[in-house]
Formats: structure tokens, sequence, C-alpha cells
């Protein structure tokens, strides 16, 4: 088993590969894109995980989470300059498509919690609730999926474990938004409710690629360090300028 782990510049390559997948529902069919939207659900959780790793190792914890947040920004910014020469149907949110803001937000509850002090646990714990409130993009999973993963990052079987308790309590909250429509009998349709309804447990497939991720830098991870930073939001500007574009 061990010849076929990958180190981290693999697993982001894997992880912004499946990003792809799921911004590009504008040009393939709409059940495939559920399949897609259910397979890709690791990708936020997946660097919420590297985050919480990075902050283990960074130099500086101050400029880890400054970069996360200027990126934030700076997408901010780029998405509301998008808006501007799109359609309606194309839209990007500010907040709801930028995933570096709810990473940054997630850095900022670890590193509160890891002070030690019970003023910051607190608090930390409360940001982490009311990050939660569905405005930022992922938050209602990501920010409990990381602050789980700071708990217990020593322990893989803890780590599994409290995954798996996640992913049922998704399921148990998620699944009995399906009901009304598993009624109708028709396979499709329940599909396709899952796959906008009941996703989130699917995260849970982070699983296995992180027992083939061996947490170790490639010896020219410099050279790409700023890789997942400049691809998030280009490909997802290319995207809707081309579904934009395609739709005149």
């Amino acid at each position: 088993m061990r010849k076929f782990m990958y180190d981290r510049e693999i697993f982001k390559l894997i992880l912004m590969f499946l990003m792809v997948l799921d911004h590009i529902p504008y040009f393939i069919s709409p059940y495939l894109a559920d399949t897609f939207h259910l397979i890709t659900r690791v990708v936020a959780v997946g660097f919420g995980y590297l985050v919480i790793e990075g902050l283990k190792y960074t130099h500086s914890k101050r400029n880890y989470l400054l970069r996360l947040s200027g990126w934030g920004v700076f997408m901010a910014l780029g998405n509301f300059i998008m808006n501007q020469f799109l359609n309606q149907d194309y839209k990007m949110s500010i907040l709801g498509d930028n995933i570096f803001i709810t990473l940054a937000v997630g850095a900022a509850i670890t590193m509160l919690w890891n002070t030690g002090s019970k003023r910051n646990k607190c608090i930390s714990f409360l940001l982490m609730l009311i990050g939660c409130i569905p405005i930022l993009e992922g938050s209602f999973l990501l920010l409990p999926f990381m602050f789980i993963t700071n708990l217990t990052y020593d322990n893989v079987k803890k780590r599994d474990l409290s995954y798996l308790g996640l992913a049922a309590f998704f399921g148990i909250i998620e699944l009995s938004m399906t009901i009304p429509v598993m009624d109708t009998g028709n396979l499709i349709s329940v599909y396709d409710s899952i796959a906008m309804n009941a996703s989130n447990l699917f995260f849970i497939l982070i699983v296995p690629l992180l027992h083939l991720y061996n947490g170790k830098q490639w010896k020219y991870a410099s050279r790409l360090k700023y890789l997942f930073y400049i691809f998030y939001p280009a490909h997802l500007w290319i995207i809707h300028l081309v579904a934009n574009y395609l739709a005149k």
C-alpha cells in the first residue's frame, strides 16, 4: 500500500481536479452533474484538512491567516467585478463562491482554540457555531470538520470515527429532506434530491483519500506554493465567463 501513497502536492492536484468537476454543471447533463456533486464533497474538507496541517507546521501562523484572508478579499473583489459582465444566471456570490474566506475563519477559530486559554476556547467554539450559519461557502460542513480535525489530528482512529459521527449527523438531518421525494417512487428524482439536499454526508469519502496521503511535501513544493490560490479563482472565473458567453 505504501507505494500508492501520495504527497501534499499530488493531494492538492487531486482536489483541484475534483473541484473543476463540481463547477462544470453548465456544460454537462444534470444527472452527471449530480454524480460529480456527490463525489466532490471531499474538496472543501480536503483543503480544510490541509489548512489545519499547515497551521501545525508553518513558521508564522499570523502570516498564514493573513494570506488566506488576503486571497479571500482579492476573490471577493474579483467576483464583484466579474458580476458586472455576467448575466443574472451566471453571476457569482461574493461570499458564497469564496472558499478562502471560510478557510480563513476556520484557521482563526483553530488558532484561538490552540492558545489554551479557556476564554479563547469559548470564543473559538462560539465563532464555530455562528460560522455554521450558511452564509460563507461550505461553512455548515467545513468549520465543524476543521474543528474536529484540529482536535483529532494526532489520532487517526479518533479522527475517522469523529468524521463518521459528523457524516451521520448530516445524514440524519439532510436525508429527511428526501423522504417526500422517495414517496414518488421515481429513482431518478430520489437521486437528484439526495445530490441537491443531502450531499454533505458524502464528505466522508475524504477518509480513504487521507489514508493514502503521506503528509510529506514534494522537494520542489515551494514552486507550487501559490498554485491553489491562483487556480481556484481563475478556474471559477473562466467557467462563468465561458458559460455566460455560450448562453448568448
